[in-house]
């Protein structure tokens, strides 16, 4: 008989789709291929304190990307909801794992990440997304509405998040970790100016991010009060789990074993100045590795999907499922 692993992966909602337009077209899109939201779903479990948090990220996140909070008021009316309904969306989440890494190759960067998480979010779409204004970007949606977990744009730029640490609670009220990938992935065509940006950009809870472009990376080593910035290293790479390694940031953020095992793993198994083709071959099965684990099974450390991105070319392979069992397909990034 297989194990909860493979049964939860088996019985998730992988999909693959296209969506295009304006907000309210995104928004009604994304509706359909959703499941029936109630009206109290997720908010009904949230205290006031938290209910006031989230409309207070929800009013924010409009003065940034009014697009964004456009689209999601769209989703609930597609649904017949109240917009109220969503405002979950906005608030504090579950804390996940997650590991990345990029390498020069002898061709340009490489980037593969692996999202790990619980399973009672089965949620796991690969989205094109071709909006009526800013950049189009293929990236992986699960469950949050409008949000992005990782992706690559049109303009060769790939970004994702890692988690990192307990959230703040109360916390401050910031743009969601979902909706600031989504709005790197649309507006910023580099990784100066997605770095410059998310710098700037107010922020609820720790996470850390992985921009990358042809030619640079680096690491944003996040929390609401503090930022700074990890760059890609002489030998040519760059890794991610889910501690903080800026001496500024270390403490706010302490290394756990597991995520300390992932990222020595990452460190020592993606040798970077090979072919790029040798580069995509070796972090896919870097990706697999069930030394560390990067390829996790356990429910909080399960790995949904796994990426392997050449911003250069606009080429990223996804493989819907583990690593381990699930092959890598290739997509191109829609113009």
């Amino acid at each position: 008989m297989p194990d909860q692993n493979l049964l939860e992966e088996r019985n998730a909602d992988y999909r693959h789709y296209r969506i295009a337009g304006t907000p309210a077209e995104l928004g009604a899109a994304m509706a359909a291929q959703a499941p029936a939201i109630a009206a109290d779903e997720g908010v009904e479990r949230m205290t006031p304190g938290r209910l006031r948090h989230a409309r207070d990220c929800r009013a924010l996140t409009a003065e940034i990307a009014p697009r964004l909070v456009e689209e999601i008021d769209a989703y609930a009316d597609a649904q017949g909801l109240p917009r109220d309904a969503l405002l979950w969306h906005y608030g504090l989440g579950v804390e996940g794992a997650c590991s990345a890494v990029v390498v020069r190759s002898t061709d340009g960067l490489v980037v593969a990440r692996n999202y790990d998480f619980f399973y009672f979010e089965s949620r796991r779409h690969l989205i094109e997304t071709a909006p009526d204004q800013g950049l189009a970007h293929l990236g992986m949606h699960e469950g949050l509405a409008a949000g992005r977990f990782d992706g690559l744009n049109a303009a060769g730029l790939f970004v994702a998040f890692n988690g990192a640490g307990p959230h703040p609670d109360p916390a401050p009220a910031g743009m969601p970790f979902q909706l600031v990938v989504r709005w790197l992935l649309e507006t910023c065509t580099s990784v100066a100016q997605a770095r410059d940006l998310l710098l700037s950009l107010p922020l609820k809870e720790p996470k850390s991010y992985l921009l990358a472009d042809a030619h640079d990376a680096c690491v944003i080593e996040a929390t609401p009060q503090r930022r700074a910035v990890r760059v890609l290293e002489q030998s040519g790479m760059l890794a991610m789990t889910n501690h903080f390694l800026a001496p500024e940031m270390a403490a706010l953020c302490p290394e756990w074993d597991n995520s300390l095992a992932r990222y020595r793993r990452l460190c020592a198994g993606a040798p970077p100045g090979l072919s790029r083709t040798a580069t995509i071959e070796g972090l896919q099965r870097l990706m697999a590795d069930h030394e560390a684990p990067l390829c996790g099974h356990d429910d909080g450390l399960a790995t949904f999907w796994s990426a392997v991105a050449v911003p250069g070319n606009g080429e990223i392979r996804y493989s819907l499922g583990a690593p381990c069992r699930n092959p890598f397909q290739v997509f191109h990034v829609p113009a």
